[in-house]
């Protein structure tokens, strides 16, 4: 196996995760936090908005600049 291929199955396991943490937190039993309270969370630091920053940062660094 190639390391193109382990992290391609990497970026789709995380992927995975969060579709599937999204999903269940828009139960109405579920306690999970869905990705928009989660990031609303996040960013009420101003620690937490450079921290999503930088990651929107190294994403379009890594796949949008080719």
């Amino acid at each position: 196996m190639t390391t193109q291929a382990i992290t391609i199955i990497g970026f789709v396991a995380v992927i995975a995760a969060l579709v599937t943490l999204e999903i269940l937190g828009r139960r109405k039993i579920g306690r999970i936090p869905t990705l928009s309270q989660w990031l609303g969370y996040v960013m009420r630091a101003r620690a937490g908005r450079a921290l999503v920053l930088a990651g929107w940062l190294w994403l379009g660094w890594h796949f949008f600049a080719r």
